[in-house]
Parts: structure tokens; C-alpha cells; sequence
């Protein structure tokens, strides 16, 4: 009999300022930014991650499949030269699905929060 196989979820974390929106998209930008803990080997930690930002900033999980049953796209994409390297290689984008308008985009961001 073969071992059961284990079940991988993929997850990405955001950072956002406590009471605010964390998927909110801003004037001029085009993704949300998120970092896949499993990015980086050994994996990416929370408290590793929230080392780069403003102090009090929090984190929040979401689960790819969640992100995408909202018709959007999770791309990895370099992070900032601000960024320790870690985190620009572990990045990702939350971007709109194919067709999506702008506004189509900012309602489906509303649905991870």
C-alpha cells in the first residue's frame, strides 16, 4: 500500500496597516502585491516577511484558489530593489483575469478582504 499523499495549499500573504483594506488597489497601480511563503527555501516566515515594513504592519493569508474563483491571477513577479531578496524572489502579483476591466478588477479585489 502507498504512503497517502499530501496535500499542498498554496498560499500567499499580504501585508496591509491594521484597519485599512489590505486588497485595495491604489491610483496608478496595476496588482496587488503578495509573497508566497513558499518562495524561498527554507520557507518564508511571518515574522521575516513583516521585518521589511513599517512597524505594526500585519499580515493576511489568503489561498490561491480563493484569489482565482474571483477570476483573478496570481503572478510571480520581481519584487522591489527595496526589498530584502528573499522577498523579491518570493513576490507575486494579484492581477486582473483575462478581459477584466479596471473597475471589474477593484470590485473582485473586494472579495478576498
Amino acid at each position: 500500500m502507498s504512503a497517502p499523499t499530501e496535500r499542498v495549499v498554496a498560499v500567499v500573504v499580504r501585508v496591509a496597516s491594521p484597519g485599512q483594506p489590505a486588497f485595495q488597489l491604489r491610483k496608478g497601480e496595476h496588482g496587488i502585491s503578495v509573497f508566497d511563503p513558499a518562495g524561498g527555501d527554507p520557507p518564508l516566515t511571518e515574522d521575516e516577511i513583516l521585518a521589511a515594513f513599517r512597524p505594526g504592519s500585519v499580515v493576511i493569508f489568503r489561498t490561491v484558489s480563493v484569489i482565482e474563483e474571483h477570476g483573478l491571477l496570481v503572478i510571480p513577479t520581481a519584487g522591489a530593489e527595496s526589498l530584502p531578496e528573499r522577498l523579491r524572489t518570493a513576490h507575486c502579483e494579484i492581477e486582473p483575469g483575462i478581459g477584466m476591466d479596471r473597475p471589474a478588477f477593484k470590485a473582485a479585489l473586494r472579495n478576498p478582504e
